[in-house]
């Protein structure tokens, strides 16, 4: 994912400001959240915000758990950090409306 493609993934968490959506990753974990934080800029020094920007979703009700640890909750928020480090397959909206699904490369 190039950084054009990346800003526009991130932005849809300003589209959908404060709207509830349902988030899978590619280790099968799949939540129901709310949208309560827009784009922001991280430090350029910041690892763990890697890419220049991240955002929060909340109110986090877990779905489907995934197959393993590598997507982590910050209990004290319920709320999942989204960088370039935990950049999901897909996002929906509660109707189904894919509002962003991750590029599958095909094999040949």
């Amino acid at each position: 994912m190039n950084r054009q493609e990346y800003i526009k993934f991130m932005d849809i968490f300003n589209q959908y400001f404060c709207k509830d959506m349902i988030i899978t990753w590619p280790n099968g974990m799949k939540i129901k959240c709310n949208a309560f934080h827009g784009m922001a800029e991280s430090g350029e020094d910041d690892i763990e915000y890697e890419g220049g920007f991240y955002t929060l979703v909340k109110d986090v009700e877990i779905l489907e758990r995934g197959k393993d640890n590598s997507i982590s909750e910050f209990s004290s928020f319920e709320s999942i950090l989204i960088c370039i480090k935990n950049i999901p397959d897909k996002i929906e909206l509660l109707d189904g409306t894919v509002l962003w699904q991750r590029k599958k490369l095909m094999n040949g």
